[in-house]
């Protein structure tokens, strides 16, 4: 795994495979990815553009059942881009930058930044 302690397993934020499941596991901000993700990414992006909006279904074509399914990874991930931001907001309160700096850059007021991040 690139860029998580050992004692963290993540899954894959696309498929859903656990760690131990795939080779490897890339960890970005709130988000993981598999090497077999990666692997179709790479095959999306080398495809003909009519063969992948083909291959990929969109949210509205999709049954009730399956946009069930796909929400506990939504929300999970959700979750980890929270916590994501809420350590990179703590951290920079940490090395003195304002509220209302750190309101700007989320695009919302100050006082907004410090009701959602203060502790």
């Amino acid at each position: 795994m690139v860029g998580m302690p050992e004692a963290f397993s993540p899954w894959c934020s696309f498929c859903g495979k656990p760690a131990a499941e795939v080779r490897k596991v890339i960890a970005g901000p709130g988000i993981h990815i598999c090497d077999e993700c990666v692997a179709k990414c790479v095959d999306i992006l080398d495809a003909d553009r009519s063969e992948v909006e083909a291959g990929v279904p969109e949210w509205s074509v999709m049954t009730d059942e399956q946009l069930l399914a796909h929400l506990p990874r939504i929300a999970a991930t959700a979750s980890r881009i929270e916590v994501g931001l809420r350590e990179r907001v703590s951290e920079l309160r940490t090395r003195g930058v304002t509220w209302a700096d750190i309101g700007t850059a989320l695009g919302m007021t100050r006082q907004s930044a410090w009701e959602r991040f203060a502790r």
